[in-house]
């Protein structure tokens, strides 16, 4: 059994309601041990969510504003998500815990055979040479760690696993080495000129700790996760492909991008998930989804 994490803010309730429907619709039973939805927002917010959205998981249910880790922020929404998420999977119980964004929506059956070979997790290593914005992310970590470091743990983004007792252990170690909370500690790398992400941080951690990745990791995938983000708009046909590929686990849409899709693409992606079991109803959708407002 796993553990499922997702951080939510305001802004995101109805792709949070699509999720629910998503999990409910392809976890396979027993598979799940439990929900953590963690508010990154106002503590109020947490009384918008219901959950009876999740339908026969709602009993495993648990949703928390994220002062409950008692910290003060001093950082934008999008580097509160990413300590968000560490903090809520050190408390996890089982052996690893799932990471997501409320965005994230379950399209193929998530089953222990999918995601496992034996008690490693099923991902590809991604080679961070392929990404230059991460340059600076990439030497922060090897400075803190010590280490030569030239892959992270895929899929790079979400439905992201972390090993429970890893993410533990390296709070531990970061607290002990810079003596500091490791609140303060992540407010101030995430910032320039460190600019670690979370993901960069916990794959730089398993190298430190393993040698490698691939002590946790498998390094086999049958599974794709498919993201529109707002840069990709202009090629919205060829990610709208991928999602229909036998092999998808999830897709999701950033909120960015779907303020700026046309209606058709819209309606596309909305007839995928009606296709998929996941709405019933395009256009009561489609009034819930254009509701979300970025700025």
């Amino acid at each position: 059994m796993i553990d499922l994490v997702t951080v939510v803010y305001r802004p995101e309730m109805p792709f949070l309601e699509l999720q629910a429907k998503s999990i409910e619709t392809y976890f396979e039973d027993n598979f799940i041990n439990s929900i953590t939805v963690v508010v990154n927002d106002d503590d109020s917010v947490c009384d918008l969510i219901d959950k009876s959205w999740w339908g026969k998981y709602k009993h495993i249910v648990t949703v928390v504003p994220y002062s409950v880790y008692r910290y003060e922020c001093r950082i934008n929404g999008w580097e509160n998500q990413q300590l968000c998420k560490l903090l809520s999977v050190s408390r996890c119980d089982k052996t690893w815990a799932m990471v997501l964004d409320a965005k994230t929506l379950f399209i193929k059956s998530c089953t222990p055979q999918l995601m496992f070979t034996g008690d490693k997790f099923n991902s590809l290593p991604l080679e961070i040479g392929l990404f230059p914005e991460f340059t600076a992310a990439k030497e922060s970590v090897q400075k803190i760690f010590g280490i030569s470091f030239n892959e992270t743990v895929g899929p790079g983004g979400v439905p992201f696993m972390m090993h429970t007792d890893t993410v533990r252990d390296m709070i531990k170690y970061i607290e002990a080495t810079f003596e500091t909370t490791f609140d303060d500690f992540f407010q101030t790398k995430c910032r320039y000129p460190d600019l670690i992400t979370e993901f960069y941080l916990y794959s730089g951690y398993v190298t430190y700790q393993y040698n490698n990745i691939h002590e946790l990791y498998s390094g086999h995938q049958n599974w794709d996760c498919v993201n529109l983000a707002d840069w990709q708009i202009d090629q919205f046909d060829d990610v709208y492909k991928k999602m229909e590929l036998v092999k998808t686990l999830t897709v999701s849409v950033q909120a960015q991008a779907w303020n700026i899709l046309s209606p058709q693409q819209k309606l596309l992606y909305l007839e995928l998930l009606k296709f998929k079991k996941i709405i019933n109803d395009t256009e009561d959708t489609l009034d819930k989804l254009n509701t979300v407002v970025i700025n």
